[in-house]
């Protein structure tokens, strides 16, 4: 005799699911709220299944039936149901002017017209603004959240491609890195990048109208580095930072936040594979962030498998993604405003 096959429970409650979503038709719900709370961290790993129809822009579940990650490359192809045509314009905020600082800069207003949370994102050594992190910004479509991207003001010297530097990295004599011990690190850090990018955040609150709570930053290595310092230093409470592989210039270590009272989450992420800094290493680092910014508000994930680099699974992207959810506001528009809730069948 046949055996009942139960339903899979749903992913955010775990009682027994009634539906599924619709665009990969693998991960179940209890309900249209639980697709909603779920959605900021599922979508980093929603892809259409063969199954959702016939569009030429459907990507199959590989054999393992677990879904394809979206390439970091190029955004995502949602179709949200409703139009964001019908939100107010006064829910967007005046973009920063190219006048505002020195830095090459790309801003990008909230994809579904609510302008209530600010995310800057800073590059890592060697890599510029656009395309990557210009895409990045857009693929992760956070919602109630504008985005912008700045690029780092040096050259690196002797690249083949395009690359910049937050501060200088190598010797331009002999092509080393230069550690902390050089002073010409911090120098540039203290007279250009630090006054620079206080003056941007300066900017995007008294011109664009953002609130400081409302601002979070999210750093890759060296950019990493600048997200922490600013934080710490620029005299700000900002929501959060996000730094992946990037932890305190060892300069600064012996130095006091600007403010008494930090209110700034942290959340560092390191791969237990990264060739740059082994995982005893990045610990011992992670001991001043907590002094910094105090033990209950920093986070330390190290994730297995993962080298220098960004996170390429799920497994990576999902708490940050989770952090994501959990520091950026959404006001009494957001839900009802969310362009990218999907309609569950």
């Amino acid at each position: 005799m046949a055996t009942a096959v139960s339903k899979p429970p749903c992913v955010v409650c775990k009682t027994p699911s009634i539906t599924r979503c619709s665009r990969c038709k693998i991960v179940h719900y209890c309900s249209p709220e639980c697709q909603r709370k779920d959605w900021p961290t599922h979508k980093i790993a929603c892809t259409p299944s063969s199954a959702a129809g016939k569009s030429s822009n459907a990507t199959p579940p590989t054999s393992n039936n677990k879904p394809t990650l979206p390439d970091p490359s190029k955004v995502l192809n949602v179709h949200p149901v409703g139009s964001s045509s019908s939100i107010p314009s006064s829910n967007r905020k005046v973009p920063p002017k190219a006048s505002s600082t020195i830095f090459k800069f790309e801003y990008k207003p909230s994809l579904d017209g609510v302008d209530e949370n600010l995310v800057i994102f800073f590059h890592g050594l060697g890599d510029k603004m656009n395309p990557n992190f210009v895409r990045l910004a857009s693929t992760l479509q956070l919602p109630n959240t504008a985005t912008c991207c700045i690029q780092a003001p040096t050259p690196v010297p002797y690249l083949e491609e395009e690359g910049w530097q937050w501060f200088p990295s190598f010797n331009n004599l002999t092509g080393e890195l230069l550690g902390p011990d050089s002073p010409e690190r911090m120098l540039q850090v203290k007279q250009l990048v630090r006054p620079e990018l206080i003056k941007f955040l300066s900017h995007c609150k008294s011109h664009c109208g953002y609130d400081e709570r409302k601002i979070s930053l999210f750093g890759f290595s060296q950019g990493g580095e600048i997200a922490l310092d600013l934080a710490a230093f620029g005299g700000f409470n900002l929501r959060s930072v996000i730094s992946i592989a990037g932890y305190m210039m060892e300069e600064s270590q012996n130095n006091d936040p600007a403010l008494k009272k930090l209110n700034t989450r942290v959340m560092i992420m390191q791969g237990d594979k990264d060739d740059v800094r082994s995982v005893k290493e990045a610990k011992d680092k992670f001991k001043y962030i907590q002094r910094i910014f105090g033990k209950a508000s920093s986070e330390h994930l190290i994730v297995e498998g993962m080298g220098h680099g960004m996170p390429a699974s799920e497994h990576g992207w999902r708490p940050l993604m989770e952090f994501f959810a959990q520091n950026l506001d959404s006001g009494s528009t957001g839900v009802e405003h969310m362009s990218d809730i999907f309609e569950v069948k």
